[in-house]
């Protein structure tokens, strides 16, 4: 599971968020009342009402989330992105001034409920931008359902089992690609799939030092969908004019990637190369990425270490 933290959710609010919302749970209790309305203007109302608890400071929920433009058009859905997704909670950050905050504010574990609020207000105290030209002097529908709260603790249990039954779920269709393609993998502690196809002769990289790579990024019919290599964009005719392609820079274990690379990476030396076969839990886990990486999706990469920058 791809943890997604409150600021990031606030900066994307309406790429990476989450779709339940307005969906009916068989523990809840019917709500069935009047539309009510905050100092602010936001217009809500329970579809149903759970225990309404919320995390401790610091512990997480894990929501459900959809919105809707006034022409009930879906504008992000997280039914379509996994389901639900985990957020850091902290109550000082629930302001009152009609944005998203405002509405998780007000709901706890097992809620669900049905917001309308201004776009405009929603962009500028939310985003932190302009509002779409589109949705500007409109009301954008909120939908959210709290699914699960946990401490802190308890979150990093229940993400650990998570990825330990999808791991579960993956371990065949790995196998079988590794057999089908007639990789030598080794598999490390951390169920990383790996085979250096070409053994350094420089440093190995620490944590922490910069790291520059070359790779290409499959699916696992064969679909590239990245790659840093020019003659590799264009062999799988996914060729950008525009892109400046060359090695990808980024610190290791620090999280700027997924996990699986900061592992792969690791296992490397200057000039080294190896083909990786991340799981999901390495990866993206429950996140679709884009249109092509859809939610619980293995990934495979050849890597090459190019440089340790001092």
């Amino acid at each position: 599971m791809k943890l997604i933290q409150y600021k990031s959710i606030l900066q994307l609010v309406f790429i990476l968020i989450i779709g339940m919302g307005c969906t009916e749970s068989s523990s809840s209790q019917d709500a069935g009342t009047e539309p009510m309305e905050t100092e602010s203007g936001i217009k809500y109302q329970f579809v149903h009402h759970g225990t309404g608890e919320v995390p401790p400071e610091g512990g997480y929920w894990i929501m459900n989330l959809a919105y809707f433009n006034d022409k009930g058009e879906v504008i992000f859905s997280s039914a379509d992105q996994g389901g639900a997704m985990p957020m850091n909670y902290s109550a000082t950050r629930l302001t009152k001034n009609a944005s998203i905050e405002e509405c998780f504010a007000l709901i706890g574990k097992g809620d669900s409920s049905v917001f309308y609020l201004s776009a405009d207000s929603l962009y500028k105290n939310t985003a932190g931008g302009p509002t779409p030209p589109d949705l500007v002097g409109t009301k954008i529908k909120l939908c959210i359902g709290i699914e699960n709260i946990f401490s802190a603790e308890e979150f990093g249990e229940y993400t650990k089992e998570l990825e330990k039954k999808q791991l579960e779920k993956e371990k065949d269709v790995i196998n079988t690609y590794v057999s089908t393609k007639g990789l030598n993998v080794e598999v490390s502690e951390e169920g990383l799939y790996y085979e250096i196809t070409k053994v350094g002769n420089g440093d190995m990289p620490q944590v922490g030092q910069t790291v520059r790579v070359n790779y290409t990024g499959f699916l696992m019919d064969g679909t590239v969908f990245d790659t840093s290599v020019e003659e590799a964009a264009k062999e799988a005719n996914v060729y950008s004019p525009g892109r400046q392609y060359q090695p990808y820079t980024f610190a290791l274990g620090q999280g700027n990637v997924i996990r699986g690379w900061d592992i792969g990476i690791g296992l490397l030396s200057v000039g080294g190369k190896a083909t990786i076969v991340v799981p999901s839990s390495l990866a993206y886990g429950n996140r679709a990425m884009g249109p092509i990486i859809k939610p619980n999706s293995t990934l495979v990469f050849t890597v090459e270490l190019v440089e340790i920058v001092k």
